[in-house]
């Protein structure tokens, strides 16, 4: 395929500007079928009339004429629909995969405010409707204009008077088109959108099946399903019944027209004004001319529908990143400290403050610990620092340089951030850490060779099993091996190929947030920030595996932000936020030695746990 075009700036029609020669050739063929279709209704009335004037000497010439019309017709008729349609196909595929960029490049924000399913709808059902209208859209449009110039142009040339009479009814059909276009454009448009609606509700359904059947709302769900779902079937039989009057309507006007010439016709043969097999002829053209008007109706409704759609679309494009690269130049990773600063920071997520002149510094190389009450702000911050939140230029800071002026995938790749709601792909664990490099887990045979033969030797002196082809790539299972993983993929049949299901479904929490974390610490990242990436594994479990990530923090900058006060005391520096604010910094020892939040917090959540309760309980 060729370059992409620029989102939605060249609108509908510009996607088909690249496959020119395809339609080109389509619209040729067009002509060529209509020019030889009518052909056939020539030499109808050819061979009727040398029927009457007994020179049956010309009909079997007459009829292998008809035979060779009819079979270049077929042949025509097949090219015109396989270049133009392939073309349709081929701008689906430019369209679907400039919507999907694009959304790539909207911001977290904006997919917090928009469903997931009616985004989805609009990539599926909408750009399908859109193909429609390319594809069958533009072949009827065309195949209907051209049979009428051809059509008429030869019931000219038989009978103008004739023809003046077989048109009459046309123009009701012209008065049809604009009112009920109309009407299939509105209708076409609450379709689309109610269609969005419910995909939005299956799929939170879908992937909410678990908390649905612990609370046994199925019925509820249920119902509220088949509520959308009648409102669904509703729209779609308004818009059913406007394209069903559309058919029938066209189909008459144009029956109404056959009666005419035969009405007419006949009498203008009977007078000797016109011969039986020039009436013939004309029979065979209105015959010509009955798709094309049973079509227009058809045709009306695909390019509404094609229109509501790509207006739908367009809504989409017309939407923009309000988080967008800086003009500061490159950020080289070789080059990178991981040094932070952050100063006076303020942000408001709908019109609600969340961090007010929020300040502290992290030196490179050290390890800091966020701290706070729920609420606090502390999420928030860590996507402040990776920029997948609006911030003012000046407030934060990477080895001295704005954040604001880097680039977003320099910035985010010279970070791994582990969420505390860890999302999994549905597909193996060595896939799904290794996501966080962008890489699969397999090894080219080249570099599979080369590791076997290294670890075989060195595998005995560093107590590890030596690596043979096949098995997942060193750097996935030192991961796994720092974030605690190691003994449950033990107890899994295909360990590293165990397939996880859709959003890690079969795993339990615990092991999800290890997952996204062994995915975050294989990025090899200089800064590493984990945003309660532990918060669903037991005080003891996280522990032990702080202590195995102490030798991956080694050198590195690290944010770690946990509702655990206990997990933190190691850190180089601790930072309580309250209320957005930060009201303390410092090391474990001085901020209990100051008697204020952080101290009430750790006394809080060690008399919690000597009680047996969760720390969350305490925060």
């Amino acid at each position: 395929m060729s370059e992409p075009h620029a989102a939605g700036t060249k609108g509908a029609w510009g996607y088909l500007t690249r496959y020119q020669p395809a339609i080109v050739g389509g619209v040729a063929m067009l002509v060529l079928t209509n020019l030889l279709f009518v052909g056939i209704p020539v030499t109808t009335g050819m061979t009727v009339s040398a029927l009457q004037e007994g020179r049956h000497g010309d009909v079997p010439a007459l009829a292998l004429w008809m035979v060779v019309f009819a079979a270049g017709t077929a042949i025509t008729r097949i090219l015109s629909r396989v270049w133009i349609f392939n073309a349709a196909r081929a701008a689906e595929y430019d369209l679907r995969g400039d919507l999907f960029r694009h959304l790539l490049r909207l911001d977290l924000p904006w997919y917090r405010a928009h469903p997931t399913g009616d985004v989805m709808s609009r990539l599926t059902n909408d750009v399908q409707t859109v193909r429609a209208m390319w594809g069958a859209g533009i072949l009827n449009v065309i195949n209907t204009l051209v049979a009428f110039v051809t059509v008429l142009a030869m019931m000219v040339r038989v009978d103008p008077w004739l023809t003046l009479w077989a048109c009459l009814p046309y123009p009701t059909i012209a008065v049809l088109g604009q009112m009920f276009g109309k009407r299939v454009y509105k209708t076409s448009r609450e379709v689309q959108a109610q269609l969005g609606a419910l995909s939005n509700e299956i799929q939170e359904d879908l992937t909410s099946i678990q908390a649905i059947k612990s609370y046994g709302l199925e019925g509820i769900r249920k119902e509220r399903f088949r509520a959308s779902s009648q409102k669904l079937l509703e729209k779609n039989m308004a818009l059913t019944r406007v394209r069903g009057q559309l058919g029938p309507a066209f189909g008459a006007l144009g029956a109404l027209s056959s009666i005419v010439v035969l009405w007419v016709g006949g009498r203008s043969v009977m007078r000797g004004d016109i011969e039986l097999g020039q009436l013939v002829e004309m029979s065979g053209y209105l015959a010509r001319l009955v798709w094309p008007t049973l079509a227009l109706g058809w045709m009306l409704s695909l390019l509404q529908r094609g229109r509501a759609s790509w207006n739908r679309l367009e809504t989409l494009f017309a939407e923009r990143p309000t988080i967008t690269d800086g003009d500061g130049g490159r950020l080289e990773a070789r080059d990178l400290r991981g040094g932070i600063e952050v100063r006076d920071l303020k942000v408001a997520l709908g019109g609600r403050p969340i961090l007010d002149g929020v300040s502290f510094a992290v030196p490179a190389g050290t390890t800091t610990a966020i701290v706070g009450r729920t609420g606090s702000g502390k999420s928030t911050l860590v996507e402040a620092i990776c920029r997948l939140i609006d911030i003012p230029p000046g407030t934060v800071f990477l080895d001295g340089r704005d954040v604001t002026s880097l680039s977003l995938r320099d910035l985010r790749q010279a970070i791994g951030y582990a969420p505390q709601e860890a999302f999994l792909f549905s597909t193996t664990i060595a896939d799904n850490v290794a996501f966080g490099y962008g890489a699969g887990s397999s090894i080219p045979r080249a570099r599979a060779e080369e590791l076997e033969r290294v670890t075989g030797a060195l595998a005995p002196q560093l107590g590890i099993p030596a690596f043979t082809e096949g098995a997942p790539d060193p750097r996935i299972t030192a991961a796994a091996e720092a974030a605690g993983l190691t003994r449950d993929l033990a107890a899994m049949p295909d360990h590293y190929a165990t397939v996880v299901g859709e959003r890690g479904i079969t795993l339990s929490g615990g092991q999800r947030q290890r997952v996204a974390l062994a995915r975050a610490i294989a990025s090899d990242p200089r800064l590493l920030i984990l945003d309660d990436s532990l918060s669903s594994v037991d005080a003891e479990t996280e522990q032990v595996i702080l202590e195995r990530l102490q030798k991956v923090l080694a050198g590195r900058t690290a944010l770690l932000i946990s509702h655990r006060v206990a997990a933190v005391k190691n850190a180089h520096q601790i930072v309580v936020l309250d209320e957005g604010k930060v009201v303390e910094a410092g090391t474990h020892a001085q901020l209990l030695a100051k008697g204020g939040l952080y101290a009430e917090l750790y006394r809080t959540q060690l008399a919690a746990q000597t009680a047996g309760l969760p720390a969350e309980a305490a925060s």
